[in-house]
């Protein structure tokens, strides 16, 4: 006869349910996300877990609300335009390793106080370096559908093509700047070169 389970339930908090949602959001997807996976998770039952939240909708706002939350924030983001680019290139790393982040932000569906940190700082560094006032919100925003872009877009429309022709059969990769059968794509570095030329333009 199997013998029951002994000891005390697991104790819940919304931290323990945020990291343990976050796990499975991040090593099966957001489509996987249940409360009833949560409370497996957890050892424990449904039930406990309505105690600490209404449905499987505040669990995706507490996960939205974590991930914002933990958004990094480098308070040298306007020492320079190389800072600059780090800044967001950390942002982006970040993001990268949750990704089903960007897909929540992109969304529009929560608006996070806990994101104001990391705005407020690359606000600031903009505006340090040069771009005041409207024209660095604009250039705020500018990065963030940036970031965005490049995380949500995972095979970009002519990906290797470098221009007319480029990337035809039997030309050579390394004429085209294109990336060889079989070579993986540094998306991250991608993306800071493309912040990089952004503030180019911008700053002049």
């Amino acid at each position: 006869m199997e013998s029951k389970r002994r000891g005390r339930p697991p104790v819940l908090s919304r931290e323990s349910i945020v990291a343990a949602a976050r796990h499975i959001a991040d090593t099966e997807g957001m489509e996987a996300l249940t409360v009833r996976k949560v409370a497996q998770a957890l050892g424990g039952g449904q039930a406990s877990l309505y105690r600490h939240i209404a449905d499987r909708g505040e669990l995706l706002l507490l996960l939205a609300r974590d991930v914002a939350l933990h958004l990094p924030v480098g308070e040298e983001a306007g020492a320079s335009r190389q800072c600059m680019v780090d800044y967001w290139r950390d942002a982006y790393d970040y993001l990268a390793r949750h990704p089903w982040a960007a897909r929540i932000i992109a969304d529009g569906e929560y608006v996070l106080d806990e994101a104001a940190p990391f705005a407020a700082s690359a606000v600031r560094g903009l505006e340090e370096l040069g771009l005041r006032g409207e024209e660095g919100e604009r250039a705020y925003r500018a990065l963030v559908n940036l970031m965005l872009g490049c995380l949500l877009n995972a095979h970009p429309v002519g990906h290797g093509v470098t221009g007319e022709g480029a990337g035809g059969a039997g030309e050579d990769s390394s004429r085209t700047g294109g990336p060889a059968p079989g070579q993986q794509v540094d998306r991250g570095a991608d993306f800071a070169w493309a912040v990089e030329r952004l503030l180019c333009g911008l700053l002049g």
